[in-house]
């Protein structure tokens, strides 16, 4: 009896001592794993619950690094930054985010460096002045001796202020003062936690976050942790929970990097798009889209929409974002009599894409301006290149700028190879405006330049796109979006198979019915679309008249793409099947009556189509722009009445 008391009380303080052992739990809201997207910046969302009420660090890897520092949502509490190469470092400089006057960056930070990044020098305590050096914009942090290192691990421990810590950016200095541009290799979180939430096996306090992260090209695996900030017991596998998402990021839409004829894109979250390898031009390289949250949606743009239910909300809401690659301009103090000074980095990099300068005085100033500030770590140089002779540059001084009036030199190359010329940025600057003076030529005074390539940190090239937020396809891409329950709950969704998509015309101002097919068991609408716009899900009017156009917008410019549309008018109520007489008009914005397309021609079956292309009464080509469709039917004494917009594109 004695010995099976014992062994009783054992395994009752056992079981107590698991139950008192702190744990921590990390749960991935978003992204799921394995998906490929052409977004280069990922939102990873998720919730750390806990058994203890404490402080809980958030860490991951960020492949790309982060895309702005400034505008986390959390307080930061570390980062490991890579140089890229060792460099001799003398200070750091941190540009605190300042609030009503008051800086939010840290007070006092913990730095170990090290040169492989497989281990770190033991920290050392620092403290983080609040003032700003006039020389840098920055706030400067003395190193009391040279330390070469590539690798900089920064724990943010105490803020200037109560709020969370907040910065721009972290930048260092060698032995030159010359500034150096690091990557983001980590990032850190500090979250307080709650005990508002659901209670768990875990525990009954909890947090919510979110992290931006930007990826590089291929194969990204992001390792999220969640550990205590100052756990209980540090040797307990419980203080730490570890998450995995591996993802494919295709940096540009090339026809080789298709699979099957098609490109699968997905944001890891609950929208996902097949588009065909040919629907679109190529000068589209890009297609993004971002989730947008059904709250941001103005309720003004869908509550008198007769096609919603009233009393609902958008349940998704998703904008897409085709790039078309556009150019950065660039100016030359010098160049032939009969060509003006200008040259355009287009990503074309054979001629007639070349700037010439013939017969001028060196040194020639080649200035390009990449629009907003950016961090860069190589330039290439091609040169026009005729039989044997090669027109480029022998040496140039490259400077940079972010007002196009003060430069500062960044470094001298005093090797162009003939035709192609790569020149690595040790330093990394950052900056909106770069000018190559070339100081001498290897022809005389004869320069000819075919391009100039600009790639970041992460290898990736500096593209400029122009957005294109409406965008007719040369042929259909399948859309999918994807809702949760609790999604249909803040919606206040009465009839989940009513669900179907809208887009957004930006020129009516409203949200038109596209339609869509409903897959209850997966909670997924899908349906094909010939153009990209800004998406939604809504509990849709259910009626008797369904209307689809087969392209809108539509293209009447006799390409052979989209010059017609087919409009199909299924009407449901088939008791009147044989009695129904319909009419079809086009009306321009004005009111004005601009093509009649179908005059009460009596309906034999329940399903009837009408093509229009594009021409008016008089057999022209309308303008570009939106027109309203209106289909009547009538039967017996009853009429219903349809009205939407057709878009006439380019």
């Amino acid at each position: 009896m004695r010995l099976y008391l014992s062994l009783l009380l054992i395994i009752l303080s056992l079981l107590t001592a698991g139950e008192l052992a702190a744990r921590t739990n990390l749960s991935i809201i978003s992204p799921t794993t394995d998906f490929t997207t052409n977004n280069q910046t990922v939102e990873i969302r998720g919730i750390v619950e806990s058994s203890i009420g404490r402080e809980v660090i958030v860490s991951t890897n960020t492949p790309g690094g982060i895309p702005d520092l400034a505008q986390l949502t959390h307080s930061i509490y570390g980062v490991v930054v890579d140089l890229g190469n060792a460099q001799e470092l003398k200070g750091m400089l941190i540009r605190h985010v300042v609030d009503q006057g008051f800086p939010r960056g840290p007070r006092l930070a913990h730095l170990a460096f090290s040169k492989a990044g497989n281990s770190f020098s033991t920290g050392q305590p620092f403290n983080i002045p609040s003032g700003i050096d006039p020389n840098f914009h920055s706030t400067v942090v003395d190193f009391p001796s040279v330390i070469s290192a590539q690798f900089i691990q920064i724990e943010m421990l105490e803020g200037w202020q109560i709020e969370p810590i907040a910065i721009e950016s972290i930048q260092f200095l060698d032995t030159n003062d010359r500034v150096i541009q690091g990557q983001i290799q980590s990032i850190a979180i500090r979250l307080p936690l709650t005990d508002a939430c659901q209670p768990s096996l875990t525990g009954p306090y909890c947090a919510t976050f979110s992290i931006d992260v930007m990826l590089e090209a291929g194969v990204n695996r992001l390792s999220v942790t969640a550990r205590e900030l100052a756990a209980s017991d540090p040797d307990s596998l419980n203080a730490v929970d570890r998450e995995t998402i591996s993802l494919f990021y295709l940096p540009e839409l090339e026809p080789e990097a298709a699979e099957g004829g098609v490109f699968t894109l997905s944001d890891g979250d609950r929208a996902t798009v097949v588009i065909p390898v040919d629907a679109f031009d190529e000068q589209i390289t890009k297609l993004h889209f971002f989730s947008v949250p059904p709250e941001a949606v103005d309720p003004f743009s869908y509550r008198a929409n007769s096609r919603i239910v009233k009393g609902t909300a958008p349940v998704v809401v998703y904008r897409f974002e085709a790039l078309r690659q556009g150019v950065f301009p660039a100016e030359a103090t010098s160049a032939l009599h009969n060509q003006p000074p200008t040259f355009a980095v287009d990503g074309i990099l054979e001629p007639p894409s070349t700037w010439v300068a013939g017969l001028v005085p060196l040194p020639v100033s080649l200035t390009i301006d990449l629009k907003v500030q950016r961090t860069v770590s190589r330039i290439v140089v091609h040169a026009n290149v005729e039989g044997e002779n090669s027109f480029g540059p022998k040496r140039a001084i490259l400077f940079t700028s972010n007002d196009n009036e003060n430069f500062i030199d960044v470094l001298e190359v005093t090797a162009f190879d003939d035709r192609v010329t790569t020149i690595e940025l040790p330093t990394r600057p950052s900056a909106r405006y770069f000018r190559l003076e070339i100081t001498e030529s290897k022809q005389v005074n004869n320069l000819q330049l075919n391009e100039v390539e600009f790639f970041d940190v992460s290898g990736a090239k500096i593209v400029s796109f122009d957005p294109l937020e409406y965008l007719i396809l040369g042929r259909p891409a399948l859309l999918e979006l994807a809702y949760r329950a609790s999604d249909l709950m803040v919606a206040n969704i009465r009839r989940e198979s009513d669900l179907k998509i809208f887009a957004w015309d930006a020129s009516a101002q409203e949200w038109q019915l596209v339609g869509g097919e409903i897959d209850l068991h997966r909670r997924v609408v899908h349906m094909e679309l010939n153009f990209i716009s800004q998406v939604a899900l809504f509990q849709a009017v259910p009626s008797q008249i369904q209307v689809a156009w087969s392209f809108n917008p539509f293209s009447p410019d006799g390409n052979g793409i989209a010059d017609r549309t087919r409009l199909t008018i299924v009407n449901h109520n088939t008791s009147h099947i044989g009695g129904t007489e319909p009419v079809v008009e086009i009306f321009d914005l004005h009111n004005k009556l601009i093509r009649t397309l179908v005059n009460q021609t009596v309906m034999s079956s329940n399903t009837m189509s009408v093509e229009w292309d594009g021409r008016d009464e008089a057999g022209e080509i309308v303008n570009i722009g939106p027109y309203i469709y209106q289909i009547r039917l009538k039967s017996d004494d009853q009429v219903e009445v349809r009205n939407g917009v057709i878009v006439v594109g380019k």
